[in-house]
This record gives C-alpha cells, sequence and structure tokens, in this order.
C-alpha cells in the first residue's frame, strides 16, 4: 500500500465529509483532538491491508471499526512520542470510531490538515488540532 502525505496547511475549519471519523483527544501541556477521517473505499482498503489476506473485508463492520481504531491509536501515540522530543508532554485517549453516510466533524482550536493519498487518488485526512494549555509560572 503506497502512502504519501502531502504539505500540511492550517484550516478554519473542516468542510469535508467523511464515512469514517478516527477520534483521539489528547491532554496535557497542548489539548485537543487527531482525526483521521477517511471514506469508506479508503476505510476498507487500510483494513484489508492490515489484514494481510487473513480476512477480506466488504463493509465496515465491528471487525474493521475496531481496526481503525487500533490504527489511530499507535500513531496518535507515536505522535504523543515525538512531540515530548519537543517538551510538550501529552497522554493520549482511548481512540473513538464514527461511521456513517458524510460524518460532519465541527471543532474549536487550530487545525491543521494533512492531506493523505492512499494507493494513488484515493484520499484521506488527517487533522490535529490542538489548544494550548498555558500554566502560571
Amino acid at each position: 500500500m503506497d502512502i504519501q502525505l502531502q504539505k500540511p496547511y492550517v484550516v478554519k475549519e473542516i468542510e469535508k465529509h467523511y464515512d469514517v471519523v478516527t477520534n483521539i483527544g489528547f491532554t496535557g501541556e497542548l489539548e485537543g483532538n487527531i482525526l483521521y477521517s477517511f471514506t469508506e473505499n479508503v476505510a476498507k482498503d487500510i483494513v484489508n491491508n492490515m489484514m494481510d489476506g487473513i480476512m477480506k473485508i466488504d463493509e465496515i463492520d465491528d471487525m474493521a471499526i475496531s481496526a481503525i481504531g487500533e490504527l489511530g491509536n499507535m500513531v496518535s501515540g507515536s505522535i504523543g512520542t515525538n512531540l515530548e522530543k519537543y517538551g510538550y508532554n501529552i497522554i493520549v485517549t482511548p481512540p473513538s470510531v464514527f461511521t456513517g453516510k458524510i460524518v460532519k466533524v465541527n471543532s474549536k482550536g487550530v487545525i491543521i490538515e494533512f492531506p493523505v493519498y492512499v494507493s494513488g487518488d484515493n484520499e484521506m485526512d488527517l487533522y490535529f488540532i490542538y489548544r494550548e494549555i498555558y500554566k502560571n509560572s
């Protein structure tokens, strides 16, 4: 599976609609959310790749939702570890996965969109939404 992360940019709001969205919150010196947003076809392709031929996913069922949530959990944990290197200690919350026809996401904070192309033209988006916590010294 070929995955290409595109150049990130700041957006005022999340305008696109998705079929599958994984939400992982984080708290600590920064607080916010990491969203992994997919069309149904991209989500199925990713899950089928994760299953490595053991089983085929034809629909977004409980197994697919669990796999998508776990993928978000692994990537978010890695993001948290890397943020720690820059002095931001955060705690990542367990994933929540939302499915449906045209899921709309609303969120407050600074929104950084990372477009991702999966195996050619199939697109998914990763959003990093944060609010900095100011501490009194």
